[in-house]
């Protein structure tokens, strides 16, 4: 058997309270039992939930498009009582119906964003590729950053107007991903922005930036080493800009979508930043950012 997982949900009688039940469907399945508890902060409104970050299992999310683009969609099973919560996500070169990118867009939604994740790849993400023993990479690369500028501005102002004017828009981004979400912390289309092992990144991007940003980097990274991390830190510290960065010993590039789990520190590491990244959105999408 494999091991796929089913999801049993029920409500409290007071109606604040889910209880989410998952099941193994393995050999040992009446052995492995997990309980996710929601609830709303009656001083916030905020979705507390227990959800832990899954590293296999089913994903809950669905495919939809949203201006001509298709999109991975993951919702919240209950709603905060504020203003929709909204989380732009910019994935990796794998595209945001990979396995482990629609787990982790789960997990935000399981902490009461609406999730929305892009497919600039237009069904042709990296790993399609993995087996042709003359691929162009620079010729894949250079294809995805043109149809990836092209479509994202329509795709972000398509998703705003699902959900108005009143809802509170967040972007993360992983490695290819980052650059777009640091284009968007430069506007007041979103109120934060948090990226994760980036690349191709601009010093001017980073003069520019006008929204709360959260660092997530990797020890060893190649993509965004050392030097360029602490220019950076030196930017946003000039400028008086509000970030946060975390760096994680003992991992590499890819550590938040791609972490083995069967390796306690890479586990804890793809964990602790998937926390990392909600606890920063709560901060700027419920109440005041002067919070």
């Amino acid at each position: 058997m494999g091991n796929t997982q089913f999801i049993r949900t029920t409500r409290a009688a007071s109606g604040s309270h889910y209880l989410s039940r998952v099941l193994s469907s393995g050999p040992d399945r009446n052995s492995y039992q997990r309980w996710a508890i929601y609830s709303r902060s009656p001083c916030s409104g905020r979705v507390i939930s227990t959800a832990s970050v899954k590293h296999m299992g089913e994903p809950v999310g669905k495919r939809i498009t949203v201006a001509g683009v298709e999109t991975y969609l993951a919702e919240p099973q209950i709603s905060g009582s504020g203003p929709p919560k909204v989380l732009l996500f910019f994935p990796d070169v794998f595209g945001p119906f990979s396995i482990n990118a629609q787990l982790l867009q789960d997990y935000f939604a399981s902490n009461g964003f609406n999730v929305l994740g892009m497919d600039y790849f237009f069904g042709d993400p990296i790993q399609l590729h993995s087996k042709e023993p003359n691929f162009d990479r620079e010729a894949w690369f250079k294809k995805s950053r043109e149809l990836s500028k092209a479509a994202i501005p329509k795709w972000i102002k398509g998703v705003r107007e699902m959900y108005g004017t009143d809802a509170k828009f967040c972007a993360v981004g992983y490695c290819y991903g980052g650059p777009y979400v640091l284009e968007a912390a430069t506007t007041n289309e979103i109120v934060a922005a948090a990226f994760t092992h980036p690349t191709t990144l601009s010093e001017d991007s980073f003069r520019k930036l006008k929204q709360p940003l959260l660092m997530s980097c990797a020890e060893t990274d190649n993509t965004f080493p050392s030097d360029a991390r602490r220019r950076a830190e030196d930017i946003l510290s000039e400028i008086k800009a509000t970030y946060h960065v975390e760096v994680y010993s003992g991992v590499s590039h890819g550590f938040a979508t791609r972490g083995d789990p069967k390796v306690e520190n890479s586990r804890w590491a793809k964990e602790h930043c998937a926390r990392s990244v909600v606890e920063w959105f709560n901060r700027f999408t419920e109440g005041s950012k002067d919070t």
